[in-house]
């Protein structure tokens, strides 16, 4: 700004306290009050790292135990968190928190969120609903948006500071050309702009992981490949370098390979961490938060899940032909014999992919055989190479199963080039079987007929539907189309399922999960038909207890992501989960959906460290379904990372006392901020009487009164307030507010009006800007009749920010100094803030007489009198204050460089092992390992060294800027009111002021 070209350009004075005061122009109490709670409420950085507001700035039902990360996030320098709760916790309302508090503590200013695609929405709407942040996603359509409202080459990831990309679309070449113009922006360490983006949240952050693939080697030895980085995983890691603080999102982190494992790690906190090298369990320990629901269930009643096998008896049809199947792969296994093992692993694919789809159902089956004989008869091919884990396991890709461009069928399609030519019989098996499942089209199987006996007895009586919600899961489009089809058929109305599937437009999935978690006497919808692209981040448990897994995924990641969906916070009743069971009979196919039904049962009930429970059920598959088996690790073969993987997967256990003590905290917090109801509204109705809008519209919808308001029509400058009151049900429909938590959990038809929401946020603003403003309707000054009230004091209202050097605010806060009237004594700092919430917080605050306020003119303006004892208690204060935070930040500090070197002394040894180990297995991993593989582990190996010759430079660097975030503190106090507080003594016989 250009001083004398600036139009309009004027110099407030110094407010500080009024020099003179008006006995006519006292302000009303209660008005004072509202903007001294702004002021309040403004005050948010603290040098304490156990006080938060974060939670009070969110319309979330925050628990004790999601405090715990963001306490973790501000005990360090940068908050480096892999958020690793069982599925069900709200990871979601975890990362919301830290981002909330680094935000108002000045840690941060911009945010990426990286996440599925079929995710971006619901995490737009989470941060505006429960924390007043708005989100901007971008991809190819905002790019078009961006280019019509700003220049043609506008970049969307610099325009908008908060902004979430899909972790499918950052890797594509537009978004990575647009983040290298924003890299290039991003000073080397240097600057005002050090750093891309302040925060990084990557959602179901396994996706970003390397996989760890089985191979046939090159000694023709099938044998566990080296993590070899995709795509993603590249793009994922450059934007990492380039963020300060990085949340990981996932409850099942850990795919069973620690190269995996650790080159996750590396993204999350590259100063402990470096990939293929073995973990140090104390760092991980500091930078892994997992708890399950297993050890919170007595402290905060989550329901224990019911696993129950829903029984049908296969028809004769049915197990002629999975005899007919079974022959095949027979006829299979003995022409690849003396093949090689690249052979042998795709017919195990083969078999396996074939018996998968006939266990989901004759369409899906029917359709895969199709496109099996199309590539082995008319040469149709597929350059696609590929293992169990790759195809079905752990390391599966997240496209959704039934497409075409599938890996499964691209996986089947590429068997051709390894497989013998298939024989006449052979071909003959595979039309009738063809025939046989495409014979299913429009009617029901043995299992189907067993499912809808099961949907009609849970959702219907006679034919009254009841209460009642089922959520049925399949990993088969074709499936789930051939159970809609016949449920229609069999008399379910259209408006009576929903279907989320892959192809499922975003905006229509968070309407059809609106609909399906709104009360069943609202929306008619009864079952929701989905495929696994529900089975990540969609919440189902509003309204919904029962699932059913219609067909078993091989991953078992998957079956647990599947049941997550209703088991898990907020669900009121016990999860019911099911699926089918074979009513005796020794056939083949009864003997194959058993074994799958007690894999089914056994992820189920248990809880797992999933990564490693792959490595247990793969091989139990391949065993059972294709006859033979991959290797399984014996003890002495596992990594030392795996224990320290191990242990922190079996989750921190937090008893009810540690629960009690964060909750206890959070109530604490929550009354020094005097966040009663009433304070809101009071904040709220003051802030349009200022700005001269229409008040607040009570509802009268409760008991109490006041207890739910509707917005008045605004002005247009207020038309941000508005966002998130309607609903993807009713878009046009503005909800009704209120400022009482307990109201708003009741129901999803009142939006609660917490400190981060826009109504609130606006209105603080407002109030505060007034106040320093030198609002002339405001004189700063009131007098109140406290009840209860011994002695009358005078005290100002001030507000202290220390600030470091580079004008960091390193705490803040508003505090009370006073002095009693009729005694030159200063006000008792606890007594001082406990009359200040007794004064303030009253619901009818009564004014003192004229009399008294001439009497406190009067006194107040003698320059020798009572505004000096006010301004004396002040400077006190202020330097009590300023000592102690700065006692405080002292430690601090000791404590931040003491954890920079315990994190670095710990690295180097780590580094110094791994690479002694690696290269140990060097000379092994020639033989063992593809090109690209070897080409990883060199360059990991070497990356290793480098860090190790940096550490020390690197530790020398994270020191300063500890020492320098503490350096050069001042003291700034801003007096914002004087407030007389008279007893009812007083009131009645007059102040006598000496």
């Amino acid at each position: 700004m250009v001083w004398e070209l600036e139009q309009g350009r004027s110099l407030r004075p110094e407010l500080g306290l009024p020099a003179t005061i008006d006995a006519e122009r006292f302000d009303d109490p209660s008005r004072l009050a509202a903007f001294i709670d702004a002021l309040r409420w403004g005050a948010i950085t603290s040098a304490d790292s156990q006080v938060v507001q974060a939670p009070f700035r969110s319309g979330a039902n925050v628990e004790a135990y999601q405090l715990e990360p963001l306490r973790r996030a501000l005990r360090e320098s940068r908050a480096n968190l892999l958020l690793a709760d069982d599925v069900g916790l709200g990871k979601t309302i975890e990362a919301g928190l830290v981002v909330q508090e680094l935000f108002l503590r000045h840690r941060a200013r911009t945010a990426i969120i990286v996440c599925p695609a079929g995710l971006a929405l619901k995490w737009q709407d989470e941060m505006i609903d429960k924390f007043g942040l708005d989100f901007t996603i971008i991809n190819s359509e905002t790019m078009r948006e961006v280019r019509r409202s700003h220049v043609l080459h506008a970049n969307p990831f610099t325009l908008f500071p908060r902004i979430i990309v899909s972790m499918s679309w950052l890797p594509g070449q537009r978004a990575q050309r647009l983040l290298r113009d924003v890299y290039a922006q991003t000073a080397k360490g240097e600057g005002a702009r050090r750093f891309a983006y302040d925060i990084l949240i990557v959602d179901e952050a396994h996706h970003v992981a390397p996989s760890s693939p089985q191979r046939v080697d090159k000694l023709n030895i099938t044998r566990r490949g080296y993590a070899v980085d995709s795509q993603r995983t590249h793009a994922v890691r450059e934007l990492a370098e380039k963020c300060e603080h990085r949340l990981f999102l996932s409850a099942t982190p850990h795919n069973g390979y620690v190269e995996s494992f650790t080159a996750l790690l590396e993204m999350i906190d590259p100063q402990r961490f470096v990939r293929g090298s073995h973990i140090d369990q104390s760092a991980l320990k500091e930078v892994a938060v997992r708890r399950l629901k297993s050890t919170l269930k007595e402290a905060k009643g989550f329901k224990e899940r019911q696993v129950t096998a829903l029984p049908f008896e296969p028809t004769a049809s049915e197990e002629e032909a999975y005899e007919r199947l079974l022959d095949f792969t027979s006829r299979r296994d003995k022409a690849v014999a003396t093949g090689d093992g690249a052979a042998e692993q795709a017919r195990d694919l083969a078999t396996l992919l074939l018996k998968k789809r006939f266990f989901s159902s004759p369409v899906a089956f029917a359709k895969t055989v199709d496109v099996y004989l199309q590539t082995r008869l008319r040469g149709v091919d597929a350059d696609l190479s590929g293992d169990y884990d790759d195809v079905l396991g752990a390391d599966a890709d997240d496209l959704e199963e039934g497409r075409s461009d599938q890996t499964e069928l691209l996986t089947l399609a590429s068997t051709r080039r390894k497989l013998p030519p298939l024989t006449d019989e052979d071909v003959e098996d595979l039309r009738w079987l063809s025939n046989w499942g495409h014979d299913f089209d429009g009617t029901v199987d043995s299992r189907l007929a067993a499912l809808v006996r099961h949907l009609d007895g849970v959702l219907l009586a006679g034919e009254h539907w009841l209460d009642e919600r089922i959520v049925v899961f399949t990993e088969y489009v074709d499936t789930l189309t051939w159970i809609r089809d016949n449920l229609l058929q069999h008399g379910y109305d259209v408006e009576r399922i929903a279907i989320i599937d892959g192809s499922t437009d975003p905006e229509q999935r968070e309407i059809t999960r609106a609909e399906f978690n709104e009360p069943p006497s609202k929306t008619k919808v009864r079952v929701l038909l989905a495929t696994d692209a529900a089975g990540e981040g969609i919440d189902l448990q509003a309204h919904c207890h029962r699932l059913f897994n219609y067909d078993i995924p091989f991953n078992p990641n998957r079956l647990e992501q599947r049941i997550g969906r209703v088991d898990r916070y907020g669900q009121d009743h016990q999860p019911d989960i099911r699926h089918f069971k074979p009513l005796g009979g020794r056939s083949g196919l009864a003997s194959d959906v058993h074994f799958l039904a007690l894999v089914a049962t056994k992820i189920a009930r248990v809880e797992l460290d999933l990564g490693s429970a792959n490595e247990i059920i793969a091989p139990d598959i391949q065993r059972q379904l294709a006859g033979s088996v991959m290797a399984i690790r014996s003890e002495k073969d596992v990594p030392k990372g795996d224990h320290a993987i191990n242990e922190m997967l079996l989750g921190q256990r937090q008893v009810n006392a540690e629960l009690t003590a964060l909750e206890t905290q959070l109530q604490e917090d929550r009354e020094s901020l005097h966040l009663r109801p009433m304070n809101l509204r009071r904040v709220v109705e003051t802030a349009l009487e200022l700005d001269m809008q229409p008040p607040l519209i009570p509802t009268h919808a409760e008991e109490d009164d006041d207890a739910v308001f509707e917005l008045p029509d605004l002005a247009r400058s207020w038309e941000p307030v508005t966002r998130g009151l309607a609903s993807r049900l009713e878009p046009e429909r503005l909800r009704p507010i209120t400022f009482d938590q307990d109201v708003a959990r009741a129901t999803t038809d009142v939006v609660h009006a917490h400190l981060g929401h826009p109504l609130l946020q606006r209105s603080t603003r407002l109030l505060r800007s007034a106040l320093w403003g030198g609002e002339t309707d405001l004189s700063r000054v009131s007098a109140v009749v406290v009840p209860g009230l011994d002695e009358s004091f005078a005290a100002a209202v001030v507000r202290l920010v220390l600030v470091g050097r580079g004008g960091i605010r390193l705490h803040e806060e508003v505090f009370l100094a006073g002095t009693r009237l009729n005694r030159r004594q200063q006000v008792g700092v606890e007594k001082a803030e406990d009359l200040l919430a007794r004064a303030l917080d009253g619901d009818e605050l009564t004014e003192a007489p004229d009399d008294v306020r001439k009497g406190l003119a009067t006194a107040w303006d003698d320059d020798a009198g009572l505004r000096a004892r006010v301004e004396e208690a002040i400077r006190t204060r202020v330097e009590k204050r300023t000592q102690d935070v700065e006692a405080r930040l002292a430690k601090r500090r000791e404590e931040d460089l003491a954890r920079v070197d315990a994190i670095f002394t710990r690295f180097g040894q780590t580094l110094r092992e791994s690479i002694a180990e690696a290269e140990k297995l060097q000379e092994e991993a020639e033989a063992m390992l593809f090109d690209v593989e070897q080409h990883q582990s060199e360059r990991d190996l070497r990356q290793m060294r480098v860090r190790l010759d940096e550490l020390d430079e690197e530790r020398r660097r994270e020191r300063r800027a500890v020492e320098t975030r503490y350096e050069d503190v001042k003291p700034w106090p801003f007096p914002a009111a004087v407030l007389f507080a008279i007893s009812p003594a007083d009131a009645e016989q007059g102040v006598a002021v000496r």
